[in-house]
């Protein structure tokens, strides 16, 4: 049964993108209409696809580059499926959304140092999962069911929080009056290989990066 949902909605990933140059209000509407208990997977991926083409406009996208990054998206949101289908989230609806993954980390009695320790991560890394600096598509799988599992959530709401737009961020904001900004978000092995991880850890990181690849 777990392995005909994720065909179906394989099925309807590839149709919307046949079907449609972009994602759209209308497109999206007509695709839940034909695969309503698919949801809050095509919505997840219409807003996935929607921010990986909201490029500067120097940036031209040529035909290959688009196909990547929509291969990338529609391959992250299968991972997601399969990964909620295996845990057997039945409830999920009713799980209120993180607002922070260090509050989550406070609410259990851990402070960001702790939280990055059990997950074999350092600080530095926490602080980007937390503003959404890292591109969520090139997390690991086995990174969000590790937070899920630390902070006592569902695979489904860790994976929403990351996928959230960038939290807007400003450097010493406590000596400038100037708007926070948003820098441009990093891959996660770009992320792993800035990091004061050791080199094992790092090695590990990078080739569970690769399975998202």
């Amino acid at each position: 049964m777990e392995n005909k949902s994720r065909i179906e909605l394989a099925n309807a990933l590839d149709e919307f993108v046949a079907e449609n140059e972009r994602p759209t209000a209308e497109n999206l509407a007509t695709l839940i209409k034909r695969y309503p208990q698919h949801e809050k997977e095509l919505i997840e991926f219409a807003a996935s696809w929607a921010q990986q083409l909201l490029l500067p406009p120097e940036d031209e996208l040529g035909p290959e580059t688009e196909k990547s990054l929509i291969d990338r998206t529609m391959s992250h949101m299968l991972n997601i499926a399969y990964q909620n289908e295996k845990s057997g989230l039945a409830g999920v609806q009713q799980e209120q959304p993180i607002q922070s993954l260090t509050d989550e980390a406070r609410r259990l009695g851990m402070n960001a140092k702790d939280l990055a320790a059990s997950c074999d991560l350092d600080v530095l890394l926490v602080t980007k999962l937390n503003s959404r600096q890292i591109d969520p598509l090139t997390i690991p799988v086995l990174l969000i069911q590790n937070l899920g599992d630390r902070l006592s959530r569902s695979f489904e709401t860790i994976a929403s929080y990351l996928q959230l737009p960038q939290a807007a961020v400003s450097k010493k904001a406590f000596l400038s009056r100037s708007k926070p900004s948003r820098v441009e978000q990093q891959s996660f092995p770009d992320a792993i290989r800035a990091s004061s991880l050791p080199g094992p850890d790092k090695e590990r990181w990078l080739a569970e990066a690769s399975k998202e690849e």
